[in-house]
């Protein structure tokens, strides 16, 4: 058994409006992130001619946001499964062992468990 933190399901269902805060923020800043620097593909793609970027700054601002909501989530002890389908799971213990409290972006309670290895397509209604 793993020393991660263990959620309730009454636990888990506490964090979702939180998350239903967060979860859209962080996915509106990935989308930035790929829509709205163009100039930063360029840099990349130009680096090893030591290529730049005017966007950096600007780049940087919404990774460093990005980076510190999900890991506002993490601290919490959830794991982000997928950031464009809004997949934030939950470890739990269902008949004395570990599994996962399932929840997607925009439901607004926990109805889902699966298995560790079993994934998103895995969901089983609680």
């Amino acid at each position: 058994m793993s020393s991660k933190k263990l959620f309730t399901l009454a636990e888990a269902n506490l964090l979702v409006p939180q998350l239903l805060d967060w979860v859209p923020e962080i996915q509106k800043m990935s989308a930035s992130m790929n829509r709205d620097f163009p100039d930063i593909s360029n840099a990349r793609k130009k680096s090893k001619w030591d290529g730049g970027s005017v966007e950096g700054s600007g780049y940087l601002n919404v990774v460093l946001k990005y980076n510190h909501l999900i890991q506002q989530i993490e601290s919490i002890g959830c794991e982000v499964k997928g950031v464009r389908e809004g997949l934030v799971d939950f470890p739990s213990l269902r008949d004395g062992r570990e599994v996962y409290l399932c929840w997607r972006m925009p439901e607004t309670e926990i109805c889902f468990w699966h298995d560790i290895d079993a994934g998103f397509s895995g969901r089983k209604p609680i």
